[in-house]
């Protein structure tokens, strides 16, 4: 069980955002806060991308805090103790561990530079220089997204909810952050086309909407999502007042139980909404979809994106792989 409270963290860090003022008893730890905070607006960051670092800090704080210590006293043990806490959160998937760990590493190089802390970020977590392609990223299986799929109860209403995210991704690759932005405007049922402007890149991207998403997505407007409202997000919270539900793209665990429960091995695997974002595109790349076309679909910004984002198709290496003949 760990230490780490991140209940209401999220809501405390939207809290300070919207309303000002402090939002810790330690005055020192609330001026290094506060400008943290200042420096993510000022590098044009967005309101929930500055959540999302923010909580991060806001949680090392409080753990801090629980052991009589701040930011300015913390030292590198401190931190590797707080990650340990953090890795027992079954709550979080690696790709959140991942970015608690990049956040805190760059909330550190920040305050360094500042002279509020004794020890930096890189002292932390030294940098390493490795090439960006020897990265294997996790991607499943047509069959293992099948099992995963057929996992899913369709007969509940979140059941529908959590299929119709899924199927979302897995057959067109839509970034969560883009799932969950959905409004009826984006759909167009009679040319059969989801059109978006991208949370991430600001760009537009027209997909087609096929049966895959189409049936399931009637089946939530017509069974889950509530009718008496007048908001445009297709996703939203289940009792009245009625809100966008945001807090949908926080839910990569839901990811990880299904694949469990479908009896796909994730040891060793990432198992949130990225991983399937990543097999959507491997699965283009072995079915001879174009580089070009991959990131046209995937919304990259640059094709290089795409050319460090896809692995090579192992069955298409092994078609390749030439026998070598023995020399005696």
């Amino acid at each position: 069980m760990s230490t780490i409270q991140t209940k209401d963290s999220t809501k405390r860090v939207t809290e300070f955002i919207k309303k000002g003022g402090d939002i810790f008893n330690n005055q020192i730890d609330n001026r290094i806060f506060k400008g943290y905070y200042n420096y993510l607006v000022n590098l044009g960051n967005k309101e929930n991308s500055i959540i999302l670092k923010l909580r991060f800090v806001y949680l090392l704080e409080q753990y801090l805090l629980s052991y009589n210590k701040n930011f300015k006293t913390s030292t590198k043990e401190d931190i590797y103790n707080y990650f340990l806490e953090c890795s027992k959160l079954t709550s979080w998937s690696l790709g959140e561990m991942d970015h608690n760990k990049w956040n805190i590493k760059k909330f550190y190089n920040w305050s360094y530079q500042n002279n509020y802390t004794k020890i930096s970020g890189d002292m932390i977590i030294p940098k390493i220089v490795w090439h960006r392609n020897t990265n294997i990223k996790t991607y499943y299986s047509k069959d293992e997204i099948t099992k995963l799929l057929n996992a899913i109860n369709i007969k509940t209403k979140k059941g529908k909810e959590d299929y119709l995210i899924i199927s979302i991704i897995c057959y067109l690759g839509l970034r969560i952050s883009d799932v969950i932005n959905l409004k009826l405007s984006d759909i167009d049922f009679n040319n059969n086309t989801i059109s978006i402007v991208q949370y991430k890149t600001n760009n537009q991207l027209i997909l087609p909407l096929i049966d895959k998403i189409k049936y399931p997505l009637i089946d939530y407007l017509k069974n889950v999502r509530p009718t008496d409202t007048n908001l445009d997000y297709i996703f939203l919270t289940s009792n009245k007042p009625y809100q966008h539900n945001i807090k949908l793209k926080k839910h990569n665990y839901i990811v990880k139980n299904y694949l469990i429960k479908a009896g796909v091995n994730i040891n060793g695997r990432k198992h949130g909404f990225h991983a399937l974002r990543h097999s959507f595109g491997t699965m283009l790349l072995s079915e001879n979809v174009s580089l070009y076309s991959i990131s046209t679909i995937l919304g990259h910004s640059h094709i290089g994106t795409t050319m460090t984002y896809l692995d090579i198709d192992v069955s298409k290496l092994k078609e390749l792989a030439l026998e070598v003949p023995y020399v005696k």
